[in-house]
């Protein structure tokens, strides 16, 4: 008996699978989006025919963003709203903007006073996202994290502070979606390693980074805690590895320590990131 021959996908299949999705997405942002603006919950056919969507689709979509607490269902009417995760989000969004604005006037002057090169940084959308940085002209890095990209946050001392924060799990889903790619013979590229890393980060108060992402760059990165010890963001320095070794890197340290400490003093009344169980 001849077996099956197994199908095999073209392009043209794959670009019709990209297409779908996209199609997907897009329906599935406006339905969030429509409830956003809505003052009352809807119903499936309500909002199949306020966005003109064929019910089945409506419904299954709803039935996705649940599960990712992006929407919620009211099992009285059946009805749905905006679910827990939209709030967490934008507390998330709204208390980075005011920790960038609160924490550059003290990056600046550790720019200042270090000659090095500063980022401030926390964990969003899935990553470590650059908040905000200060470039020193005396460093000269070949990989710059802009504002608003995600640095790599294993082989990074600020990434790696952020990671050492968050829960394990979200360290795996991290891990998990960008990868431990091997920068240098320095990178740490096994999660078992990273990990251990992340222990001790979280021991000792501070992150180090020793040309793990770039030969010849070197980092340390401290935490900045809320009063009930939370972690709202990190304050990283970067430069050459030359200036980062034995009592230099001692004093980098504590200047990176003490600004994080100063920025945490200015936010002491500010509510934490929230996180949402």
């Amino acid at each position: 008996m001849e077996g099956k021959v197994p199908a095999i996908a073209t392009a043209g299949d794959k670009r019709t699978h990209k297409a779908g999705s996209s199609k997907s997405l897009q329906k599935a942002l406006r339905i969030l989006l429509h409830l956003g603006q809505s003052d009352t919950e809807m119903g499936v056919t309500q909002l199949a025919s306020a966005l003109n969507l064929n019910k089945a689709t409506v419904h299954r979509l709803l039935k996705t963003m649940q599960k990712f607490d992006l929407i919620e269902k009211n099992l009285e009417n059946e009805k749905y709203r905006l679910g827990l995760k939209i709030l967490e989000l934008g507390t998330r969004v709204m208390h980075s903007r005011t920790l960038q604005s609160e924490a550059h006037r003290f990056l600046l002057d550790l720019a200042h006073r270090s000659s090095e090169s500063i980022s401030f940084a926390a964990a969003l959308s899935g990553g470590v996202v650059c908040l905000d940085r200060v470039d020193s002209p005396n460093t000269v890095i070949g990989i710059r994290t802009p504002v608003g990209a995600r640095f790599p946050a294993h082989c990074t001392a600020i990434g790696k502070l952020v990671l050492a924060y968050l829960p394990e799990a979200e360290v795996e889903a991290i891990v998990l979606s960008a990868g431990l790619t091997r920068f240098t013979p320095f990178t740490i590229t096994r999660l078992a390693q990273l990990k251990e890393n992340l222990l001790q980060v979280r021991q000792r108060g501070y992150s180090l980074d020793g040309q793990e992402l770039e030969r010849g760059l070197s980092g340390v990165a401290a935490p900045v805690l809320a009063r009930d010890g939370r972690f709202l963001a990190g304050v990283g320095m970067a430069g050459p590895t030359l200036r980062f070794r034995g009592k230099e890197l001692r004093q980098k340290i504590e200047q990176v320590k003490e600004t994080a400490a100063k920025i945490a003093a200015t936010f002491v009344n500010s509510a934490p990131l929230a996180r949402v169980s």
